[in-house]
């Protein structure tokens, strides 16, 4: 059924997991950044203790799994869905300290053509100058 190698073919770990990466369609552990560790959880059969080996796993291979917590800022009201989240992490912004490297020109022009994304960002942007 999974006939294809994939980087984490030899890596210890349990079959439930590795079917869910498979299934999942991640080729390797580095696949894993692109997502909130948060949207690890709704993938079929991921229950609290295989979530924990995954966690345990990324963590030995030195993956660091970054939060939906990484973004929002909750005291100045800028909050990430999923779907936002998801997106701010394909263009490369994972935490509030990664909007420093950008200006608010190059984020908009990152930023696909739904603007709910950079207006979250440029709000985090202006609160951290």
């Amino acid at each position: 059924m999974y006939a294809e190698k994939t980087d984490y073919d030899y890596i210890e770990m349990s079959s439930r997991l590795r079917n869910i990466l498979r299934r999942n369609g991640f080729e390797s552990l580095d696949g894993l950044r692109e997502y909130p560790k948060e949207h690890f959880i709704k993938f079929r059969n991921m229950g609290q203790a295989t979530l924990q080996e995954l966690y345990q796993i990324c963590e030995e291979q030195g993956i660091k799994l970054r939060s939906v917590e990484d973004l929002n800022d909750r005291e100045h009201g800028v909050r990430f869905d999923d779907f936002l989240c998801m997106d701010a992490f394909r263009i490369g912004i994972k935490s509030k300290d990664d909007l420093r490297r950008y200006s608010l020109e190059e984020l908009e022009k990152m930023c696909p053509k739904d603007k709910r994304l950079f207006v979250r960002l440029k709000k985090l942007k202006t609160i951290q100058e």
